[in-house]
């Protein structure tokens, strides 16, 4: 019998306390019941540009080590690219054209259209800011 859980990408600002409190691989199960959670590689990279220290990259390096071992990190095609830098000049119109929120954008951007490719939920804090993305791009949001 397959797997009937849902499938969800965990948003950098889920995995952010998760982190501070030294957990690698955090387990979910609420709701929606327990899923199978998929890790972004545009989270992977956010992840490890904000750890300030070695404890961090080293619980990163457990992080990314469960989900490559469990071959569930998902990583935006050439395609998500393009479609990103479409999407973001329609928000770009639509809300201004400030560097530093459409810089902050991308990267929420290409974690929808990754989520999008396998039929994942992105479970988030950032609701404004996908709920923004959602306009342009059809894709599932638990926030």
């Amino acid at each position: 019998m397959a797997d009937a859980r849902i499938k969800v990408i965990l948003d950098t600002s889920i995995y952010i306390p998760f982190i501070n409190d030294g957990i690698a691989d955090p387990i979910l199960e609420n709701d929606i019941g327990k899923p199978v959670i998929y890790l972004s590689a545009v989270v992977v990279d956010e992840l490890y540009a904000g750890a300030l220290d070695n404890q961090s990259l080293k619980l990163l390096d457990k992080l990314y080590k469960a989900f490559y071992d469990r071959q569930r990190i998902i990583t935006p095609t050439t395609g998500d690219w393009q479609t990103a830098g479409k999407v973001i000049a329609k928000l770009g119109r639509k809300y201004g054209f400030e560097n530093k929120f459409l810089a902050r954008i991308q990267n929420d951007v290409l974690i929808a259209l990754s989520a999008r490719q396998i039929g994942a939920f992105i479970i988030t804090n950032n609701k404004k800011d996908f709920l923004r993305i959602k306009e342009f791009v059809n894709f599932k949001l638990i926030a």
